[in-house]
């Protein structure tokens, strides 16, 4: 190996060494009669989109509403064919008479009414464009709660690893007390070993896929602090979270709509020919030739349109509730960044107090039994601090309308 490669390699480790959330290495996680597969966030986010059944029905929809948008702007011809056989009766009219038995022949369409045929087309884009953004929104919140669940998991296991480091050092010390407390951690360990399978059962359940094998999560929770302005937030916020534009489409496919009710009340036109044919017959002695003739109709339904406009009624209010949503949702937006970023910059005070204990402690690190609990103790707080600073900061973010993958390492 180079030298050049040598000094690479190095201040990788270093780097490495230095992105760690504590001075030493755990333990590998390990349980009897439980399989666990480590999985990264990020794999584990990209499995979801593709396996979670709520997705996967807002796609459904979203998909079954594109194909109708594709298909909308299609005239409705409703093309109506007729035949008629007579006239024929039960009963001769008169001596002498005979049926001429004559079948006729009819087509008719229907031709909509003005604007008809582009509200409908329009309406079924609005309706495509607010169903992609429901399953974009649903996405984004079942992630959110599954990334919870995947910090909440690796807490869990994180605390275990810490009770093991310092079971291994307890066993050093061969000591009555040491044995005692060793015992108590053994037993918070299997209670820390359950919670994990809780966590884990409930990631799984987000993939929707009955296995065998858990997720086990994989990270030190070492996220870094930010210093996050509260109105540059609410005004990402309001541009890019998924709710904004998901009311936003709401309010276009509710206008679209009221367009294609107003347009409905206009008048369809149903244009129609009729062909009949009657072969020769003889009425009263006199023979009659074949006849043809050609006629043309035209019917146009009227409907109600002109003395009932509760459905334009409707359709308006649906557009002025949708309106409203949104001035809720806005509103809601301060509300929440507002609250999350003072529970953020508690959870950034945590942090920096459990740094400082921590690096206190490490620096007096001793195998006694004190030094062992004492640094435990610390290090459990650590652990405890940086899963709430990592909620809170990706929720902060989250509602913010930043949805990049958090970097749990």
């Amino acid at each position: 190996m180079s030298y050049k490669n040598s000094i690479l390699l190095i201040g990788l480790y270093f780097i490495s060494y230095c992105n760690l959330s504590f001075c030493q290495n755990f333990p590998p996680f390990k349980t009897q009669g439980t399989n666990f597969q480590a999985i990264t966030l990020a794999s584990f986010l990209n499995e979801l989109n593709e396996k979670n059944s709520t997705i996967k029905v807002k796609r459904l929809n979203s998909d079954s509403a594109s194909a109708v948008a594709k298909q909308a702007g299609m005239p409705h011809l409703s093309p109506l064919l007729t035949y008629s056989k007579g006239s024929i009766y039960t009963q001769q009219p008169y001596v002498g008479y005979t049926n001429p038995s004559s079948n006729t022949f009819g087509a008719t369409v229907t031709v909509e009414g003005w604007g008809k045929r582009s509200a409908r087309e329009a309406y079924a884009q609005a309706e495509a464009n607010r169903q992609l953004a429901e399953m974009v929104n649903e996405s984004r919140s079942v992630e959110t709660q599954a990334i919870f669940n995947y910090v909440d998991a690796l807490r869990t296991k994180l605390l275990w690893q810490s009770y093991q480091a310092a079971i291994d050092q307890l066993s050093l010390l061969n000591t009555t007390d040491s044995t005692r407390y060793k015992d108590e951690f053994i037993s918070s360990q299997k209670v820390l070993s359950n919670d994990l399978k809780f966590f884990s059962y409930g990631l799984l359940n987000y993939l929707g896929e009955p296995t065998q094998t858990l997720p086990l999560p994989v990270g030190t929770l070492n996220v870094p602090p930010k210093s996050l302005d509260v109105n540059t937030l609410i005004s990402h916020a309001q541009e890019k979270r998924p709710d904004i534009s998901t009311n936003k489409a709401s309010i276009e496919s509710a206008s679209a709509n009221l367009e294609l009710v107003q347009a409905n009340r206009n008048v369809d036109f149903m244009p129609g020919v009729y062909y009949t044919e009657t072969p020769p017959y003889t009425s009263s002695g006199t023979g009659y030739g074949s006849q043809k003739s050609f006629s043309f109709i035209l019917t146009v339904p009227l409907g109600n349109g002109f003395i009932d406009n509760s459905e334009v009624i409707v359709a308006s209010n649906a557009v002025t509730e949708h309106e409203a949503n949104l001035a809720s949702t806005k509103t809601k937006i301060v509300t929440e960044i507002n609250q999350t970023y003072l529970q953020y910059e508690s959870a950034k005070e945590r942090l920096k107090n459990a740094n400082a204990a921590f690096k206190q402690v490490s620096g007096q690190k001793n195998n006694s039994l004190a030094g062992i609990l004492k640094y435990r103790d610390v290090e459990s707080e650590l652990i405890e601090a940086r899963a709430i600073h990592a909620k809170t900061l990706i929720l902060l973010e989250r509602i913010s309308g930043n949805f990049d993958v958090p970097s749990l390492n």
